[in-house]
């Protein structure tokens, strides 16, 4: 079957299958699928963009909670949004949310609007939101195309080009086009991408398992290994951050980034990048000097361990300082003292939540 048969492909048997299959299997009961609104899907489909679903459910839940409206959303400042947001990563998730939500509120009273093309005039939503958006909360016939559907439809259709490619892209968004339903379209690219998730996996796909074997060329072909061809490894670039931790009257101090660039608006243990011709310790006086006003004298490194993000390796090492001098938030933001056990309820970077640990005698992994 080609890739251009594809895109005339309607579902038949083999898609009534599919849909069968994904109403068997147990992620129906995920919240965001039991209570279902446009408010909702919204929600959901930017916390899952490149995050594992076992994640973001109590993310979700927590954010349902504060949140439970998109006009409540809307009036919250963004500082809240990003707390709440802390550790499920990718920041500018959450600022596109809440600026999708307060363009709402301004310009559609309030409501997501139906129409894709409106959709995707909203902050943080593009062609795969929309798609999802329009489909699952509306019923709309439009497709949707993620990492896992791509992996569905390359192996089906036995297409062994890249597909990060711009052509590639553009037919398979074709095809999808091709097989959604008008009936259930919701149900079938969920279908899809569920199937990607838990049988079509990247390596040792269940092909047993599978309701569309019998029409995948991959399958029939033993190709299934090497479809899609994997993605070439961008190495990390190495950072090395230090930071203080200064206490005072059995609280410590955190500090909150500028709301732009990297991980702007989260709360950290206050430092920054070390200085390449400095030492760890000279790197961290000269920086709480510039940020904080104070003079500083670290004495003992408390912690060290990484932080992994898309494109970066955070080496983060914490020393506890004596410190003098008046606090001037100089490059900060805000500027907060936080009893060491409410720690965990403040919106932290991923690392400084693991440095938090530490300190609180959990290790760095709790």
């Amino acid at each position: 079957m080609s890739l251009k048969e594809g895109a005339r492909l309607k579902p038949g048997t083999r898609w009534s299958e599919l849909l069968a299959w994904y109403r068997r299997n147990p992620r129906q009961n995920l919240p965001w699928r039991k209570r279902k609104s446009p408010y909702r899907t919204l929600v959901s489909e930017l916390m899952l963009q490149q995050t594992q679903v076992e994640q973001v459910i109590p993310y979700y839940h927590r954010f349902l909670k504060r949140f439970p409206t998109l006009e409540a959303l809307a009036r919250a400042p963004l500082s809240e949004v990003l707390d709440l947001w802390a550790g499920l990563g990718y920041y500018s998730r959450a600022r596109n949310l809440h600026a999708c939500a307060r363009q709402v509120m301004a310009r559609h009273g309030g409501a997501l609007p139906e129409a894709p093309k409106e959709l995707l005039r909203l902050p943080g939503i593009g062609r795969y939101t929309a798609g999802a958006i329009g489909s699952i909360a509306f019923s709309k016939p439009v497709p949707l195309v993620d990492g896992n559907v791509t992996r569905v439809l390359c192996r089906v259709f036995g297409i062994r080009e890249d597909p990060r490619g711009p052509a590639v892209a553009k037919r398979l968004w074709s095809v999808a086009a091709g097989l959604v339903p008008k009936r259930n379209p919701g149900d079938f690219n969920q279908a899809l991408m569920d199937l990607g998730a838990l049988v079509c996996a990247p390596k040792s796909p269940q092909c047993g398992r599978c309701p569309l074997r019998s029409d995948c060329l991959a399958y029939r072909k033993g190709w299934q290994e090497a479809i899609p061809p994997p993605k070439k490894a961008i190495p990390r670039k190495k950072i090395r951050y230090v930071c203080g931790i200064l206490t005072k009257n059995g609280s410590v101090l955190v500090a909150r980034r500028p709301f732009t660039g990297l991980l702007g608006g989260l709360w950290e243990f206050p430092g920054g990048e070390e200085f390449p011709e400095l030492s760890k310790t000279e790197s961290l006086r000269r920086l709480l000097k510039e940020k904080l006003g104070l003079e500083a004298e670290p004495r003992k490194m408390t912690c060290r361990l990484k932080q992994l993000l898309t494109h970066r390796e955070l080496q983060i090492a914490g020393f506890a300082c004596a410190w003098s001098g008046r606090l001037k938030p100089r490059w900060y933001d805000e500027i907060r003292w936080v009893k060491k056990t409410g720690l965990p309820r403040v919106g932290l970077t991923a690392g400084m939540r693991r440095l938090a640990a530490v300190m609180a005698g959990r290790g760095p992994d709790s």
